[in-house]
This record gives C-alpha cells, sequence and structure tokens, in this order.
C-alpha cells in the first residue's frame, strides 16, 4: 500500500468514525401523528462500523378504533404497544441479524436469514420458552426487517439506496406481525423507491432545504422527506395512515 492509499484509507476512516459518533450523539426522536393527534412516539441510534451498521430503536403506540356499522359491541378497539428493536445490517443495506422485544408480553423476536439469504428462520421466545423457528421464503437476498411504526429502518432504506442503488430501484422489506394468529404473519413487501421533486420545512425553527422519495408497493405508498444529507425528517405512511415526524421539524404546508 501506497502512502496516498494510506492516506486515504487513514481520511476515510476519519470521516466514518465522525459520522458514526454524529449519528449515535443525535436523538433522532419521532412523533407518531394519525388523523392529526399524536398516538406514540419512536427514536433510534445507529451506530457505524467498517463492516456496516449497528441500529438499536424504540416505538410505542396507542392506537383506538371505533366500532364499524356492522359490529356487535358499542366498544372502541384500544391497542397499546411498545416495542424495542435490536438489528445489523451491512453497507448494502442487507439485514445481518436481530430482534424485536414486545414489551407487553415479553415476546422477542428473532430474524436470522440462511447463508443464501433466501430463507429467514423466524423465532419467537416468551419466559424462556421457544415456540421453534419458522422458515419465512424470501424471493430477494438484498431486504430489509422493517416493523410497522419504527422509523429506523426507512433511515436505513435511505442511507444504503442513496450509497447503493439497487440497478432496479427495487427493494424489499419483511413486515413483522405484531398479533396473534393469522394477524401475527410476517409479511414480504416489495417496494420501489423513487425521488420527488424538492420541499421545504423547518427544524427547531430554522428553514430547511428537504429531499423528497415516494416509496411505492403493492397496497399503497409512502413519502418520505430528508435533509441534504439523507438524514429522515418526515414519513408520511400511506397503509398506516401514519405520519412519523421527527421533533422540532415542521413540513412547510402543514
Amino acid at each position: 500500500m501506497n502512502f496516498m492509499t494510506l492516506r486515504s484509507a487513514a481520511l476515510s476512516l476519519a470521516l466514518a468514525c465522525t459520522a458514526a459518533a454524529a449519528l449515535a450523539a443525535d436523538p433522532n426522536s419521532f412523533a407518531l401523528v394519525k388523523d392529526g393527534k399524536n398516538i406514540g412516539k419512536a427514536s433510534y441510534s445507529i451506530d457505524t462500523g467498517k463492516d456496516g451498521y449497528h441500529i438499536k430503536s424504540r416505538y410505542e403506540y396507542h392506537l383506538s378504533v371505533a366500532p364499524s356499522a356492522t359490529s356487535t359491541t358499542s366498544f372502541s378497539t384500544v391497542t397499546e404497544a411498545q416495542f424495542t428493536n435490536d438489528y445489523k445490517v451491512d453497507l448494502n443495506g442487507n439485514y445481518i441479524s436481530g430482534y424485536t422485544q414486545n414489551a407487553t408480553n415479553q415476546m422477542i423476536t428473532s430474524f436470522q436469514p440462511n447463508k443464501t439469504r433466501d430463507i429467514v428462520t423466524v423465532n419467537q421466545i416468551q419466559g424462556g420458552i421457544s415456540g421453534g423457528g419458522k422458515p419465512l421464503p424470501i424471493p430477494r437476498p438484498d431486504f430489509l426487517v422493517a416493523p410497522d411504526y419504527d422509523p429506523s429502518a426507512l433511515q436505513i432504506l435511505l442511507t444504503t439506496s442513496l450509497a447503493h442503488p439497487h440497478a432496479d430501484l427495487k427493494y424489499t422489506f419483511v413486515v413483522p406481525g405484531t398479533g396473534t394468529g393469522p394477524k401475527a404473519a410476517n409479511t414480504v413487501v416489495y417496494l420501489t423507491l423513487q425521488p420527488e421533486p424538492d420541499a421545504n420545512g423547518t427544524l427547531d425553527g430554522k428553514p430547511i432545504p428537504l429531499k423528497h422519495y415516494q416509496i411505492n408497493y403493492a397496497k399503497g405508498k409512502a413519502d418520505l422527506f430528508t435533509d441534504a444529507d439523507g438524514k429522515l425528517m418526515q414519513a408520511d405512511m400511506g397503509t398506516l395512515a401514519t405520519s412519523y415526524i421527527r421533533v422540532k421539524f415542521v413540513l412547510a404546508g402543514q
């Protein structure tokens, strides 16, 4: 290795360490907003290493669903949940390993891809008892695990796709189920990520220019707004009818 190559490598390492420190120090706190009402909150930290990213997140929400016209009860259905998420991805955004923990019932759900990355073993442990690993076929090896109401997966999608975009601009999410029975089924979602016209907003009262990206998938779309460096400011999640909004951020026109 010559001097210039060594110097370049050292500079790249220094920049990576600086970025990792900044991400770790940043609280990355978000409000979860539905129909103009705050239904919860989320936060995450991202540590950057030479082989990829280590992400820790926490998200909680309170949902109240009014009975339908055909319902036999007059009571609203209330769902309260609190999760932590700890996982690793490589520099290209490929999920390596990790788990989520439901604080309500202490259920730990882990996700482990096989060597060929066409199967993910999903294992649930509650009270020290394993429910046995269940295989989930994955048609593409380049995927992320993206729980509902957790903005960290969107940030990782943005970070890695901007640095290493897929040639076909197509990406894959595994969305963990959160209920019981059929509602607990894990879902594989295919999506595309495309740029949209720039936007504007304010962060802590100061104007900030924004990049705008749209996620398209079979059941709807999502609009993501980032700063010039790709840091997520707001995500409007169509299928959830919920926005993840960074604390002290306001999108212009809202």
